[in-house]
């Protein structure tokens, strides 16, 4: 405690950027004005969906670091060729504990708490990764955004804790499961607003030694009415693929080792709906849907999609009083800044060391010296 600097991650799953503005998010937008934020938005890596987002976000490193390259399941478990089911790297929450500080992780998808690991960890909730049975549940079964509120802001006004993360599902679940550009999708992100203007009030008396980092792992975009892709449909490109796993508007394929990897690719870019590619691994394939397109799945959400290039883009915004903020404000302002960099920055100014991460210190010289 004393002087200090303390840290708030606070992170809206699937938060629609284009819901960013004056009107519908004044309390943000008021953060954003008098600490920094990103005009264009920060950057996810692809496929833009959950896992692999917060993953990269938490450590500081890579998908093909952290092994989280997928949100999707097959069987209940991501297959080795597509990554892993859990980040082989410990994150942020783990580095600030592990040297003697005070860390407390409140998520809203007990899922995902598995994923980074945070459910080793005893100031996390919720406990076991199961939601008590008075917890109330939002869309798709997760822990309302009600639900979490309290616990963020009871933390948020404990002085003692160092690093506080805090993550809300119901800007990404509403924005799916009814559209980006929809009633409730809008309505979630007054409600998310709001809980930021009730978290100020509550660290105004630490608010000099605060540093307030509010993100998002991916944007959402409206799904149109045309059928799933399906890769291993077309004759055309029988025998190319051993298997694969769609992860909404991105699918990885693992191609199988026969085949001619420029024909592969070929043919499987022509196949209607699939915009673009990247070839990540030996016979490692990642195929990028056209806007508005999907891969089939047993589940998809009615109305929005994540995961390819035009979802790539997230909420990058800081404030606080620490001098760190005006550094970090002015870095973000000039050069979006990926989610890779928000864990190395947060970690340099608790003075914990992230010796695994890739991302870049958004307090340093070298990140306002690449904006150019």
């Amino acid at each position: 405690m004393g002087d200090e600097p303390r840290i708030i991650l606070l992170a809206f799953d699937g938060f629609p950027r284009r819901a960013f503005g004056r009107k519908t998010t004044p309390n943000l937008w008021r953060l954003a004005q008098e600490g920094g934020y990103s005009p264009d938005g920060g950057r996810a890596s692809l496929p833009a969906t959950t896992y692999p987002g917060f993953a990269c976000l938490l450590t500081g490193a890579g998908q093909w670091k952290t092994g989280v390259r997928t949100t999707s399941r097959k069987v209940g478990a991501v297959p080795g060729w597509a990554g892993t089911d859990r980040t082989r790297l410990p994150t942020i929450v783990h580095a600030v504990e592990a040297a003697g500080m005070k860390a407390i992780a409140v998520m809203g998808d007990r899922r995902l708490q598995r994923v980074l690991r945070l459910n080793d960890l005893e100031g996390t909730w919720t406990p076991a990764m199961l939601p008590p049975s008075v917890t109330e549940l939002g869309s798709f079964g997760y822990p309302s955004n009600a639900a979490v509120r309290p616990l963020a802001l009871s933390a948020a006004a404990d002085p003692s804790v160092d690093f506080l993360f805090v993550h809300f599902t119901e800007t990404g679940t509403l924005s799916l499961a009814h559209g980006p550009n929809s009633v409730q999708a809008i309505e979630s992100v007054r409600a998310a607003d709001e809980i930021v203007g009730e978290l100020l009030e509550r660290i105004d008396s630490d608010w000099d030694r605060t540093v307030l980092a509010v993100v998002s792992d991916h944007d959402i975009a409206e799904r149109l009415s045309y059928p799933a892709i399906d890769p291993t449909a077309s004759l055309d490109c029988a025998g190319l693929v051993d298997d694969w796993i769609a992860d909404g508007c991105a699918a990885w394929l693992s191609v199988s080792a026969g085949a001619d990897a420029h024909m592969a690719i070929s043919r499987l870019v022509a196949l209607n709906g699939v915009e673009s590619w990247r070839w990540r691994a030996p016979n490692t394939l990642l195929l990028l849907a056209a806007p508005g397109r999907t891969f089939a799945a047993p589940w998809i959400p009615l109305h929005g999609l994540h995961g390819s290039a035009d979802t790539a883009k997230t909420l990058a915004i800081v404030g606080g009083g620490h001098p760190s903020v005006r550094r970090i404000g002015a870095s973000i302002g000039a050069r979006p800044p990926h989610l890779t960099d928000w864990a190395p920055t947060l970690a340099g100014i608790l003075g914990v060391d992230l010796r695994e991460a890739e991302g870049l210190n958004l307090t340093g010289s070298a990140a306002l010296q690449q904006v150019g």
